[in-house]
């Protein structure tokens, strides 16, 4: 009788050998500990190599030195290799539309798709993109439903197609190629399938984005009228007063609009900021008649704004008209004013609204300054309570008290006075502030030709892992993360100045509101000591 030490991966037996045993009776006893069946056992370290069936299984246990270990090679019986249950699916395999799914699943933030450009589309480009940017108008197009084909008319198809625009250029990684949308916008509005020279000619991307809005307007249905007049149309207030006539009593009126005007004065007189070029918009000389005097007078019309809308479209009057030069040779045609125009990433529009809507913004701003006042001052509070704890490690480091049993969890004061003002549905005020979403621009000299880009906001600067404001540029097929010091800087400057260069056409604004907190359970006069304290400070 014998023993031997054998070895199978980690695991070590004594196996007992008895006299007289054979290759097979020594295959059925490790087959009996190991489960290793016995047509898979290959055995290394017995003298003269691997172990056959007919070897004399006796002669070479003999021949063993005292402490060797014969290693056992094998795989168990349900230790098998296995197919996977799910086939191996490589990224170069995969469609755009499943990477886009699989990374927004990972949370994997990715660039948004492009559009490809079908014969000078990049006006409709910029636009669909900026527009796709703004969440209240994806939601309206999303829970849109078109009318049944027998009662489809071309505004229905336009908004259809507009909405399968959108959920392609969010569910693929790749840039989309929007053909039956093309075809439905140039059946709609015949103007933009003009031809010239064998292709299509270039379009304003401001008629553009007008259109799209009346087309939607048309088909977005509310409760209260439709859902582009609910996000983007404002009441203008108007007065018109003859100047060559006192006695001629003063005209009113109220208008509704979904773009306000910024003009760029004159050579003698160029306007430099958006403000300014908005203000000039508001006031304006015409000629009409008059009924007292009976001819033609000249009238000075001032306006203001009545409301405000969710999203204010600005545009730039850029594009203008030249007369034909006979002494020049010079036919008329379209010109562009590259004229620098400033405008920052906010807009105030306090100072065009009328008296009355000024009232109802002043309570608004009041209580944007309240709060912002009360979050300096809690970021102070902050900062030196980070302060002072960086030498007391001890304290910064030190562990909440763990409830004991039966013990109830108190919220804080702060929670439940957030909780409370979430559930009481709290009215948001208008504060006549808007931040900058959207712009669509444009490089060359005319009209006619040139070539349009669009910017969308993709990120707001939070000061610590984003120090400034992220946006996406939008050429065509392309796309691109952008800052915000980089556009308006010498290297983009879409603030204007040089013709060769993208500059501001269309800037979308989005209204900033602040919700009427009110008094709720005393914390107004409890949150105001902080700002107090920091006006001190």
């Amino acid at each position: 009788m014998a023993q031997i030490k054998l070895k199978w991966g980690k695991e070590e037996f004594d196996v007992t050998i008895e006299e007289g045993t054979s290759v097979e009776i020594f295959k059925t006893q490790v087959w009996t500990l190991t489960n290793v069946p016995m047509e898979r056992q290959k055995y290394t370290g017995f003298p003269g190599g691997m172990l056959k069936d007919s070897d004399d299984l006796m002669a070479k246990v003999a021949k063993l030195k005292p402490g060797s270990k014969i290693m056992l090679i094998g795989t168990a019986e349900g230790g098998e290799l296995k197919m996977p249950v799910e086939k191996t699916v490589f990224e170069e395999d995969l469609t755009p539309e499943e990477k886009a799914r699989i990374l927004k699943e990972k949370k994997i933030e990715i660039l948004p798709s492009g559009m490809k450009n079908l014969g000078n589309t990049c006006y409709m480009n910029s636009c669909v993109q900026v527009l796709n940017h703004l969440p209240d108008l994806r939601e309206a197009l999303e829970s849109y439903n078109a009318p049944p084909a027998e009662g489809r008319d071309i505004d229905a198809v336009l908004t259809t197609q507009f909405k399968n625009v959108t959920q392609m250029l969010r569910s693929t990684t790749d840039c989309i190629t929007p053909l039956q949308f093309v075809m439905a916008l140039r059946q709609r509005f015949p103007r933009f399938a003009e031809m010239q020279g064998g292709g299509y000619m270039q379009q304003d991307a401001d008629e553009c984005m007008r259109g799209f809005l009346t087309v939607m307007s048309s088909t977005l249905k509310t409760d209260s009228g439709n859902k582009i007049d609910d996000l983007f149309s404002f009441e203008i207030k108007s007065s018109l007063k003859c100047l060559e006539c006192d006695e001629e009593p003063k005209q009113e009126s109220m208008e509704a609009q979904r773009v306000l005007l910024c003009h760029l004065g004159t050579q003698t007189e160029p306007v430099s900021h958006i403000h300014q070029g908005i203000a000039l918009s508001m006031k304006e000389h015409v000629e009409k008649n008059s009924p007292v005097l009976g001819r033609n007078a000249q009238y000075e019309k001032h306006s203001m704004l009545s409301s405000l809308p969710t999203y204010l479209v600005v545009q730039f009057a850029r594009f203008g008209y030249k007369g034909a030069n006979e002494w020049a040779g010079t036919d008329a045609s379209k010109v562009k004013l590259t004229r620098k125009c400033a405008f920052s990433h906010s807009f105030d529009a306090f100072d065009i609204c009328s008296e009355e809507l000024k009232k109802r913004l002043s309570l608004g701003r009041l209580k944007k300054k309240d709060q912002d006042d009360i979050a300096l001052a809690k970021e102070r509070e902050a900062f030196k309570a980070g302060k002072a704890g960086k030498g007391d490690s001890q304290s910064s480091t030190a562990k909440p008290e763990e409830k004991k049993d039966g013990d109830v969890e108190m919220k804080s004061s702060e929670a439940e006075d957030v909780e409370m003002k979430d559930a009481l549905g709290l009215e948001e005020l208008d504060t006549g502030y808007y931040e900058l979403v959207g712009i669509i621009s444009h490089k060359g000299r005319t009209a006619d030709g040139g070539h349009y880009v669009s910017w969308a906001k993709h990120k707001k600067a939070d000061g610590k892992d984003l120090k400034e404001d992220q946006w996406v540029l939008f050429d065509d097929e392309d796309t691109s993360f952008e800052s915000w010091n980089r556009m308006t800087g010498a290297a983009i400057d879409l603030q204007g100045g040089r013709a060769d260069t993208q500059i501001a056409y269309i800037n979308i604004y989005r209204k900033i509101t602040v919700k009427d907190a009110g008094n709720v359970l005393g914390t107004a006069a409890e949150e105001t000591k902080p700002a107090e304290e920091a006006k001190a400070a």
